[in-house]
C-alpha cells in the first residue's frame, strides 16, 4: 500500500508536465517548443556536416592510397 501511494506521489507531478506540455497551447509553450525544434535543427545539420566531411575524409585517404 504504501509503495502504491508513494509510486502516485512521484507520479503526479510527471501526469501534471505532460499535460500542460501535451494540452497547454500557451504562448510560452509555444516559444519554447520553436526555439527547441530551431536548436535540434541545427543539431542535425551539424550531425551531417561532420559525417559529410568524414566520407570525404575517407575517400580522399582511399584515392590518395589507391594513387600512390
Amino acid at each position: 500500500m504504501y509503495k502504491l501511494i508513494t509510486i502516485l506521489a512521484a507520479a503526479i507531478p510527471l501526469i501534471l508536465f505532460v499535460k500542460t506540455v501535451v494540452f497547454g497551447k500557451s504562448k510560452v509553450m509555444r516559444e519554447a517548443s520553436s526555439a527547441f525544434k530551431r536548436q535540434i535543427d541545427y543539431l542535425v545539420w551539424g550531425i551531417l556536416f561532420l559525417v559529410g566531411a568524414a566520407l570525404v575524409y575517407s575517400v580522399g585517404t582511399l584515392v590518395y592510397s589507391v594513387w600512390k
